[in-house]
């Protein structure tokens, strides 16, 4: 089972949003996210928020065309992304995709991101994405493909990565000691064949990133 959530972050474009949606079985509105649902007229399974930064008026319209709406108080001890992504544990998602999670307030870029560790440890496959970016964690050695001239980043989550070694990449990398913040697993680049990472322990960040 597939979930969409959309958050109040920056808007995904109609394209983005229109290809997650399409083949997904259970959309999930949080707070402002429903601002972009309403502009793109695409319905959601269920709103859920405080409902304190959402246009008024498109609240108005989803609580006379929408059977499920859950409000939660503003004072609380979670985000609405993270109210949305326990709501799709509960419908036992298999694949959940993250939209309106990035933009300006980084503090929620970073708990959003810490979501995808919740994700990670629930077996679930998690992204982040926006019209720039896809976001994943990975806690074992893996592949991915891409395009020549494709770039791709790796980060560490929380604790040091020990024993990354980057193999059939543009910049190629043995036993090194991934930390988070490292500049030297930035912007590497697909060739012309896929890309593998291999590590002794740890989590790693793996982000697909265009201008």
């Amino acid at each position: 089972m597939k979930t969409v959530i959309v958050s109040g972050g920056k808007a995904p474009s109609f394209d983005l949003i229109s290809k997650e949606t399409k083949d997904c079985d259970f959309i999930i509105g949080a707070d402002k996210g429903a601002e972009v649902l309403y502009k793109y007229g695409i319905k959601p399974n269920i709103l859920l928020g405080d409902f304190d930064s959402i246009d008024k008026d498109v609240l108005m319209y989803f609580k006379n065309n929408l059977e499920f709406i859950d409000v939660y108080p503003v004072e609380k001890d979670f985000t609405d992304t993270e109210l949305a992504l326990l709501k799709a544990i509960e419908k036992q998602s298999e694949e959940i995709v993250f939209l309106g999670c990035t933009g300006s307030r980084l503090d929620h870029v970073l708990a959003n991101i810490g979501l995808l560790r919740r994700c990670l440890k629930e077996g679930i496959e998690a992204y982040i994405k926006d019209d720039n970016n896809c976001i994943f964690l990975t806690d074992k050695s893996c592949k991915f493909k891409g395009e020549k001239g494709q770039m791709i980043s790796f980060q560490a989550f929380g604790e040091a990565v020990k024993g990354f070694n980057i193999y059939d990449a543009k910049y190629e990398l043995r036993n090194y000691t991934l930390n988070l913040g490292d500049p030297v697993t930035v912007s590497n680049e697909f060739l012309n064949n896929d890309i593998s990472i291999s590590f002794e322990k740890g989590i790693v960040i793996v982000l697909y990133s265009k201008d």
